[in-house]
């Protein structure tokens, strides 16, 4: 399904900091996902508990379990994540009535042959096989500015993760890339309440069937980058020059991107970031973006980007999670006679 994740759809982001709500966040939200938190463990920031969820009133026929999750989380504000595959399993029609919430969700997990767990902040419904996705944990991988972030988020099943980091950083004004191998999984039905952005990067993890042990994170104050082991990428991808500054000027200036282009703030509702797009066409928009000529060699030029937003990093870091989407050490970029070059090592 292709969608805008910068516009108001069921797909969108609900977002504030530690001490204010962002300007995006009025976009973005559709209720007030403060009342659908939940109770956190001791070493966890404090959220109003799953129990204390109002019992459930609700009905929809037979078809796609995704379709029945849905609109569970519109009808009742939810706390779920559906890991992905299980969206399309067929459930018999289901009629509630002053049910628990857990109750809903224990059904919902049964009619597909799946269990549940209830997490401190959401359910998280997966077949047993997939055990170990209960034990995602980012706490020991984040700094404390990022923890101090809280968003909400609503996203479809099959939704790539590249798009769901986008969006976060779109809404969070931070920067959130991912590998290949990361970002090209695709999520499971989400519906989370107002939560601390690591917990809502565990869930969309656990969503796409990603296990604890094949993801680590890379967090600086510039940016997060999720990646697989299989990564044999360097944490920059710069082709040493001859003279060890040329170019310093121009590459350490702070930069903001968006690929694809984003266009004017007026436009930004037009823009769609589903799908990859080669090379020389993300290549398009940069030169006005971040203020400086960039090219790339021919055999590059149909290699897949991934859209993502970046904002305030370093021009030289934002060639490098430009090419890191890339996780082999095959590519480099450059700074000569003034402007940027992409190509093989």
């Amino acid at each position: 399904m292709r969608f805008n994740p910068f516009t108001p759809t069921p797909f969108l982001l609900r977002t504030v900091t530690a001490v204010f709500v962002l300007g995006l966040c009025c976009v973005a939200c559709t209720h007030d996902a403060a009342k659908e938190g939940e109770a956190a463990a001791p070493a966890r920031e404090s959220f109003p508990t799953l129990t204390k969820r109002a019992p459930v009133h609700f009905s929809h026929a037979m078809g796609p379990l995704g379709d029945t999750m849905r609109a569970l989380g519109e009808a009742t504000e939810g706390a779920f994540v559906l890991m992905s595959g299980l969206e399309e399993r067929s459930i018999d029609a289901v009629s509630y009535k002053g049910t628990s919430y857990e109750q809903v969700i224990a059904n919902l997990a049964d009619a597909v042959q799946a269990k549940y767990v209830a997490t401190p902040h959401y359910y998280l419904i997966f077949p047993e096989m997939y055990d170990a996705l209960q034990h995602m944990s980012l706490d020991d991988q984040l700094s404390d500015a990022y923890k101090e972030l809280k968003v909400g988020a609503v996203f479809g099943a099959k939704t790539n993760l590249f798009v769901l980091f986008a969006a976060l950083s779109k809404s969070l004004d931070i920067t959130i890339v991912a590998d290949n191998y990361i970002a090209e999984a695709r999520c499971g039905e989400i519906h989370l309440p107002q939560l601390p952005l690591g917990r809502v990067l565990e869930a969309m993890l656990q969503s796409a069937r990603i296990a604890p042990d094949t993801v680590s994170i890379e967090c600086t104050d510039e940016y997060i980058f999720l990646k697989a082991p299989q990564n044999e990428n360097a944490d920059t991808t710069r082709i040493s020059p001859s003279d060890a500054n040329a170019g310093d000027a121009m590459t350490e200036r702070i930069v903001s991107l968006c690929l694809p282009d984003c266009g004017t703030e007026e436009e930004e509702g037009m823009v769609e970031a589903a799908s990859a797009i080669p090379l020389h066409e993300a290549l398009l928009p940069l030169p006005e973006q971040l203020g400086v000529e960039i090219v790339a060699q021919r055999a590059l030029a149909d290699i897949p980007i991934n859209p993502c937003i970046l904002n305030n990093v370093k021009l030289s870091t934002a060639l490098d999670l430009l090419i890191r989407q890339w996780p082999l050490p095959y590519f480099g970029w450059e700074y000569r006679n003034d402007r940027i070059l992409i190509r093989e090592r």
